[in-house]
């Protein structure tokens, strides 16, 4: 039988307490290691979210202004039969006058329509350009209904997620009946 008298006790604690010295130093900087990767990728994470989320909004006020668009134009049939709407559009345009005070000729409406558009493709897509042209052939144009087909398609550049790409087009291309 081994008898371990009081001092030895107290020199082998001494010697395992010196083994493990600096043990849990370098258990927390491994620690430290692991978290700050963690959370590097965390904001890698968070970037790409913020970008997607960027082209979700453009898209959806894309959406939004083509949507406004051809509810005027329902409002003003006349001036899509005479081809108020049609044309290439990039920057905006004078809004002339307020037709939502005043009462303004078929073409003074369409001019202000545009001018909304154009203002809300502005403000959301600063590069973008839209083209309209509406088909008449075979259409009965009255004052009260266009039966004719209308086209628009906006187009805009939008930054891709991966780093240094150059920006992809993108467009909407929207066919109804005004």
């Amino acid at each position: 039988m081994v008898h371990l008298h009081a001092g030895d006790f107290a020199m082998r604690k001494h010697q395992i307490y010196l083994r493990q010295s600096g043990v849990a130093l370098i258990e927390v900087l491994v620690s430290v290691v692991v978290t700050s990767v963690g959370l590097l990728g965390l904001a890698g994470l968070m970037a790409t979210t913020a970008k997607v989320n960027q082209a979700a909004y453009q898209r959806t006020q894309v959406g939004l202004a083509v949507q406004a668009l051809v509810e005027s134009m329902h409002v003003n049939p006349a001036a899509v039969a005479l081809g108020r709407y049609d044309g290439v559009r990039k920057k905006n345009a004078l809004a002339g006058a307020d037709c939502r005070k005043h009462a303004c000729s078929v073409a003074s409406r369409a001019d202000y329509d545009l001018a909304q558009f154009d203002r809300a493709l502005e403000n959301a897509l600063p590069d973008a350009q839209s083209t309209l042209k509406c088909d008449s052939a075979g259409a009965v144009a009255t004052a009260d209904v266009y039966d004719g087909i209308c086209r628009i398609e906006v187009t805009w550049s939008e930054r891709t997620l991966a780093k240094g790409s150059v920006p992809s087009p993108q467009s909407l291309v929207w066919v109804f009946q005004p």
